[in-house]
């Protein structure tokens, strides 16, 4: 074996094995090198927001949208600067038009784009025609996304809730009342294109009844929190009762 004789300032000497203090070296390089490449992916996600899974609703945006990567890219830039998770996004994105970005809405009412804007809501909000939105594109359009539900956080507050979110949409009016508050009631046409969201079955749709439906049909979405975390059912009952 191969000793070292060092000695120290107070005079007392230590010996060191050198071999064994090499192979020590050598056992944690190694060992710091299997962690950094086994975890390479997560250290990067928390330092610097990059997610290598797939988005939520992704594969149903791909029949539509054709640069994926960059269209997934902004949907979370645009999350971010909204404050929400973009699995929220992508729910109320899919709930209004599957993606498709030229669809118009089939029961007549005029509504066009990725959110089903209507026709005085481009014209006043975002001063083009209708068919410009329509002839934008996906990843274009997203920029009238943001500017919408920017406009509509800046007048009734911040998203709390995937379901605020898809009010913000649906009926903004609704996020200043509780959630007994009204958007559409019979013998109303507005009723009538909307009355399969009446889950009471009571004549009217409530934002109780826009809740339950997000729950049914987005579950992953409706129990993702504000912050990106799962939460459970109590937590969410309190989330939204707080909300209105």
């Amino acid at each position: 074996m191969s000793y070292r004789l060092i000695k120290l300032n107070n005079n007392k000497e230590i010996v060191l094995d050198v071999r064994a203090l090499s192979m020590l070296v050598v056992a944690v390089f190694a060992t710091n090198l299997f962690t950094y490449t086994a975890f390479k992916g997560s250290v990067e996600h928390i330092m610097w927001g990059k997610n290598t899974e797939s988005l939520y609703l992704m594969d149903e945006a791909s029949n539509y949208v054709e640069d994926t990567e960059t269209f997934e890219e902004k949907v979370r830039k645009i999350s971010e600067k909204l404050e929400v998770p973009p699995e929220w996004l992508m729910a109320v994105m899919y709930a209004e038009s599957k993606f498709n970005a030229s669809v118009s809405n089939h029961k007549g009412s005029g509504a066009v784009g990725l959110i089903q804007w209507m026709p005085a809501t481009i014209k006043t909000d975002f001063g083009v025609s209708v068919k410009s939105i329509q002839n934008a594109g996906h990843i274009k359009q997203l920029d009238y996304v943001y500017k919408y539900l920017n406009n509509v956080r800046q007048r009734y507050g911040n998203f709390d809730t995937l379901t605020e979110l898809y009010l913000a949409i649906l009926y903004p009016r609704a996020l200043s009342g509780d959630y007994c508050y009204t958007l559409y009631a019979q013998p109303t046409v507005d009723y009538q294109q909307n009355s399969g969201l009446d889950y009471d079955d009571d004549g009217r749709v409530t934002v109780r009844d826009i809740d339950k439906h997000m729950e049914r049909i987005y579950p992953t979405a409706f129990f993702t929190a504000k912050d990106g975390s799962k939460m459970e059912k109590d937590e969410k009952k309190e989330v939204f009762e707080a909300s209105f």
